[in-house]
């Protein structure tokens, strides 16, 4: 029986001294991701690439969650501030806030259309529409900080979590 070898890869995601605190993978094209860092950047990076392919600034505290879904990436920042950014235009399009200045922890993107969700250490859910560029719905009911976030693939449920220490 053959043995099957693995490559491992570093990458340069972010500055020697700032921490990657997130990262997703494309659901498409599984070859990109973004990671979000202390430094207050998020950046596309690609297997096989040793360095970001593009840097994505605008953040002015540590970047916490990422989402991203080939066009467009979200990245929530420990100051509760999103941003939205349109990499076909390669700018940032939208900044959102809400989470009542306390780390958002969460963002995932809706399945099908222009929503996406929000989660934060101030323990609410909230959801948001890209076109009208705001929440349109908060949701309540957390004891604790929210970490996670998850659609379900056919966008009917949304789960959300929080970690026990």
């Amino acid at each position: 029986m053959a043995k099957r070898g693995y490559k491992l890869q570093e990458f340069v995601a972010h500055s020697t001294i700032a921490t990657v605190n997130c990262v997703n993978i494309g659901k498409k094209a599984c070859r990109l991701f973004v990671t979000g860092g202390d430094d207050h950047k998020v950046n596309l990076c690609s297997i096989g690439k040793p360095n970001s392919l593009m840097t994505l600034c605008g953040h002015t505290t540590p970047v916490e969650c990422v989402a991203f879904d080939e066009v467009l990436v979200l990245a929530g920042a420990s100051n509760g501030v999103i941003k939205l950014w349109d990499l076909e235009e390669v700018k940032m399009v939208r900044t959102l806030s809400g989470h009542r200045s306390n780390n958002c922890s969460a963002v995932e993107f809706y399945p099908f259309g222009e929503l996406f969700a929000s989660g934060s250490v101030d323990t609410n859910l909230k959801i948001w529409d890209i076109r009208k560029k705001g929440c349109i719905h908060t949701y309540k009911g957390h004891t604790r900080g929210i970490t996670t976030i998850k659609f379900t693939p056919d966008g009917r449920t949304l789960g959300s979590f929080w970690r026990i220490r």
